[in-house]
């Protein structure tokens, strides 16, 4: 029986609507908008390697956020604490708080599959099922008692702009889809639970230009009623679409040891043409990284 703390969390909430017409986050009405996620001096350790330091990071609801940085910096691992795709690594630790729709993320009563369903996860390589293309969007769900989800197949698809391509093929296995086609499939697995977050960790790295174009007009339109957190090494990517940015880096602590640290966080375009931190302006402009 789940606790009333894990009962309340896996409620889902009213999406909160609010899209404005030209991309960039100044142009968004000024009222004040609790974030979806707070995040407080977050250190997450790998047996006795800290790979992130104290992080601390507001995510705004219905706003696509992008985790920039070198390889090596956290922005992967930042990203699955958001979900807890990193309790079932050996050794892994914790420290600091990160609080998600006013509950804590990482509190012993929150259950773990109630967390996955309410925050999705895209990864970077298509991974659909080695079955149907229907079966893939049903999977979840089924796997959530309804047995008759032909609407919700039919919707979730439409919400990933692949409807029009499959409808007429739903029994044909997923593997024969192209690579954007799986990509956008994986979005619609994601969408079928009715999720309020969507994780992306590099969800264009394996696709060719018009593929990453499609997927990138999705995730601008899916802010509608969802908020999307983006890993990408792709620096033009993250000014295209996203709404803030959070740049991170890798740091030398006292003893030697490399870890990852959140160097500045804010709109997109203040980032990319004004960064406050000299090391975000020598990553953005190529003089490292």
């Amino acid at each position: 029986m789940m606790s009333g703390a894990t009962r309340g969390f896996a409620q889902r909430r009213r999406p909160v609507v609010s899209r404005r017409a030209d991309r960039g986050a100044a142009g968004r009405p000024a009222a004040v908008r609790p974030p979806i996620y707070s995040i407080r001096d977050y250190s997450l350790w790998y047996g006795d390697f800290r790979a992130l330091r104290g992080v601390s990071l507001d995510i705004l609801p219905n706003e696509i956020t992008a985790m920039i940085g070198p390889s090596g910096c956290g922005k992967s691992t930042m990203l699955r604490s958001l979900n807890r795709m990193n309790d079932g690594i050996p050794g892994v630790s914790i420290a600091g708080s990160i609080i998600f729709e006013g509950a804590e993320l990482y509190d012993d009563s929150i259950d773990p599959v109630a967390v996955r369903r309410r925050i999705g996860m895209v990864f970077q390589r298509p991974n659909p099922f080695p079955s149907s293309i229907y079966d893939n969007v049903a999977y979840g769900p089924r796997l959530h008692g309804n047995r008759r989800p032909d609407e919700v197949v039919e919707a979730s698809l439409r919400r990933a702009a692949l409807w029009g391509e499959v409808k007429d093929v739903l029994d044909r296995s997923a593997m024969t889809l192209s690579g954007g086609q799986q990509q956008r499939l994986c979005i619609a697995r994601a969408l079928a639970v009715q999720p309020d977050v969507i994780l992306m960790d590099e969800p264009c790295a394996a696709l060719d230009p018009i593929a990453t174009f499609r997927i990138e007009e999705l995730m601008i339109e899916l802010t509608a009623d969802y908020t999307i957190v983006i890993v990408t090494h792709n620096m033009q990517q993250a000014a295209r679409v996203s709404d803030r940015t959070a740049f991170f880096t890798v740091d030398m602590s006292g003893d030697g040891q490399r870890t990852g640290v959140l160097v500045e966080h804010g709109e997109t375009g203040a980032i990319f043409t004004r960064p406050a931190d000299r090391r975000t302006e020598d990553y953005i402009t190529g003089r490292f990284g």
